[in-house]
Parts: C-alpha cells; sequence; structure tokens
C-alpha cells in the first residue's frame, strides 16, 4: 500500500501547486499524469506479487492437507500394529496440520482480497491518467482563468471536475490504507495476550479431539 501512499502525496502535492501563479499549469498537469503513470507501473509489480502470494498459499493449503492426510494413514498404521501411543501422535500432527492449512487459506484470501481492492484503485487512477490527458489543455485553461480572477473570500482557488475526482479518490485510497493498517496491528498487548489464551485453549481441546478420533478410528478397524 506504500505504493498508493506516494500516489496519493504526488495528486496532492501537484493539485496544491496549480494554485502558484509561478507553476506552467499545463507542464505541471503533464508532470502530474506523468509521475501517476511511473506509480501505476510500481503498483502494478505489487498487485502481480500479491496475486502470486495468494496462489503460493493456496498451493501451500493443499501441501498442509496431504500432509494431514498423510499422518492419518499412518495413525491407521499404528494403530493395527497395536501401538496407540504412536497413533496419537500421528493425529496430534495431523491436527497440526490441518490448522496450518487453515492458516494459509486464511491468508491467501487476505492477498486476493488486497489484490481486488488494488486492482479497483488502479483501473480508477487510469481512468483518471486517461482523462488528465484528454483535458490538459482544457484544465490548463482554466488554470489560468482562475488565477487571473480575484478568488472570493473562502472560496478555493481554483476548481475543477477532474481535480475534484482526483482528490476524492486520494482520500479512498487513505481509507482504504487506514483499514489495512488498523486490521495489520500485531504489536497489541491485550490481543497477543488473548492470542495466547486461546492457543491454550487449543492445545487442551486437541486434546480431547485426538482422543475422540482415536476412539473413532479403532471402531472403524474394528467394524
Amino acid at each position: 500500500m506504500g505504493i498508493f501512499s506516494r500516489m496519493n502525496r504526488v495528486i496532492k502535492s501537484n493539485l496544491n501547486a496549480l494554485v502558484d501563479k509561478a507553476e506552467d499549469p499545463e507542464k505541471l498537469i503533464g508532470q502530474t499524469v506523468m509521475d501517476m503513470e511511473a506509480e501505476v507501473k510500481k503498483a502494478k509489480k505489487e498487485l502481480v506479487s500479491t496475486l502470486g502470494t495468494a496462489k503460493r498459499l493456496i498451493k501451500k493449503a493443499k501441501e498442509h492437507e496431504d500432509e494431514a492426510a498423510g499422518w492419518e494413514d499412518k495413525a491407521v498404521l499404528a494403530l493395527r500394529q497395536g501401538d496407540d501411543d504412536l497413533a496419537r501422535e500421528a493425529l496430534r500432527r495431523k491436527a497440526r496440520a490441518l490448522r496450518q492449512a487453515e492458516d494459509a487459506k486464511s491468508q491467501a484470501v487476505s492477498a486476493e482480497t488486497a489484490a481486488t481492492d488494488m486492482k479497483s484503485t488502479l483501473e480508477n487512477v487510469e481512468r483518471k491518467i486517461d482523462e488528465l490527458k484528454s483535458r490538459k489543455g482544457t484544465l490548463a485553461a482554466e488554470v489560468r482563468r482562475a488565477r487571473e480572477q480575484p478568488a472570493e473570500p473562502g472560496a478555493p482557488r481554483f476548481r475543477s471536475a477532474t481535480f475534484d475526482e482526483l482528490d476524492r479518490m486520494t482520500g479512498r485510497i487513505d481509507q482504504l490504507e487506514a483499514e489495512v493498517e488498523a486490521a495489520n496491528v500485531l504489536d497489541d498487548p491485550k490481543r497477543v495476550d488473548v492470542d495466547r489464551r486461546f492457543r491454550e485453549l487449543e492445545r487442551s481441546a486437541g486434546s480431547t479431539a485426538v482422543e475422540d478420533e482415536l476412539s473413532a478410528l479403532k471402531k472403524k478397524l474394528e467394524g
């Protein structure tokens, strides 16, 4: 998301510079287009990387599921040999592999969601770049006229639907980044404590689940 932050800074900086009479508006709009196109290229690379991460996580989840199936087969083998302890250990490892598979799936979903958001934002930016290109001359003329007219007290120096939309777009990107940052807070002491307590509960529940599964496997073999 850092790329979008940089893009926001580019847009906002150039919008602010338009009110400066020392700046050539047409040149500045052209520079804005080039800066945005450069950031879009970087963002597309980040998008490809994020999609690649999602695919790798999906593959990793499948590997963990296959591992879990292998541990169940080993548990059955151990039971047939009369080794309950070894079967119990195999089932513990099966449960761990399934947890890892679920974690990988969850991370893959998060990566896919992030990629979808990035793709939508990039499409929006690219549309605005095309609009800026097509309206560069008209926008520059509007800026010049606005500079020549005295602004009313409290009124904005320059208004344009295209640049207003760009400004609103940066606000939406800022909000998206804030939500992502809030979702990724990992250093909250309370959260750490809660996670620890849940892990303890999961271990306790996992032991019971292993015993239940061991009993079910025994009945299956006896049947």
